[in-house]
């Protein structure tokens, strides 16, 4: 995750073989498209990037491919704690650089560049590209997700929260729609407003079921508010899916231990 990751990646990605051909073509394209929701999906195991960066070398289009290792190296740029890795930053604008020297005037490409600016802090840079890119479509899902970026760096949840909403009602498939509603109640949790957080969750849950972080997201919540019941609930559904979740198996001593003073425990837990 994040230096360690990236500079493992960058020698990998120069010997990985990609397209040759300079234009920017329509199947490039729609490949370009399903390894973004790939990389989207990563979280903390590399094998998803792999899997996009696999994706991406399927493409015709070498524009398309080098876009798609940048946006991959954004993912895998994130640190723990939120921040991202300078080399990482680095590493996605030279491969997006690459790809704008092909391609220069492709919206699906240059839609990239701001999350670099934003991640790098260079907020400023960030809006000029955001509204040239807002100014040929406005309603883009990713643009929509780049805008909420922006407002959250700058620590500004009621800006986020209305792009939150537009990317929501702008994506176009299911999983689009439950990866931004998980990340508006990660954005609620993060301002500490739990009740939010948990109505969001229980939306998102309702189309995807077997998600265990999703329960055990939702269990820290009810945790940060008291409800240790509500929580040992989400937490029994978490291991159910995912029985060696590491941070579930946590939550689970932690609740045992708060709840047996009040007799709750054996009920709860079977133990």
């Amino acid at each position: 995750m994040g230096e360690v990751l990236v500079q493992k990646m960058i020698p990998a990605l120069n010997k990985m073989a990609w397209p040759k051909s300079p234009e920017a073509t329509e199947l490039g394209r729609r490949v370009y498209e399903v390894g973004l929701d790939q990389a989207d999906d990563y979280q903390t195991d590399p094998k998803i990037l792999t899997a996009a960066l696999r994706t991406f070398q399927t493409s015709d289009s070498r524009p398309y491919a080098c876009a798609g290792v940048a946006y991959t190296l954004l993912k895998a740029a994130r640190e723990k704690d939120g921040s991202y890795a300078q080399v990482g930053l680095t590493a996605a604008l030279e491969w997006l650089e690459k790809a704008q020297e092909l391609a220069p005037d492709i919206f699906e490409i240059n839609m990239v560049e701001p999350f670099i600016y934003i991640y790098s802090g260079r907020l400023d840079d960030a809006r000029l590209v955001l509204n040239y890119l807002e100014s040929i479509d406005n309603n883009h899902y990713y643009i929509l997700r780049a805008e909420i970026a922006y407002w959250q760096e700058q620590g500004k949840l009621d800006e986020a929260i209305h792009w939150y909403n537009r990317a929501i009602e702008a994506a176009k498939t299911v999983p689009q729609k439950l990866r931004v509603q998980r990340e508006l109640g990660d954005c609620y949790f993060r301002f500490k407003q739990y009740e939010e957080a948990i109505e969001v969750y229980k939306e998102a849950i309702h189309f995807a079921t077997d998600n265990a972080g999703l329960w055990h997201t939702m269990s820290l919540a009810y945790w940060r508010l008291g409800d240790y019941e509500e929580a040992a609930h989400c937490n029994r559904r978490a291991l159910k899916i995912q029985g060696d979740l590491p941070g579930a198996l946590k939550m689970q001593e932690a609740l045992k231990e708060k709840l047996e003073s009040g007799g709750l425990s054996k009920r709860l837990f079977g133990s």
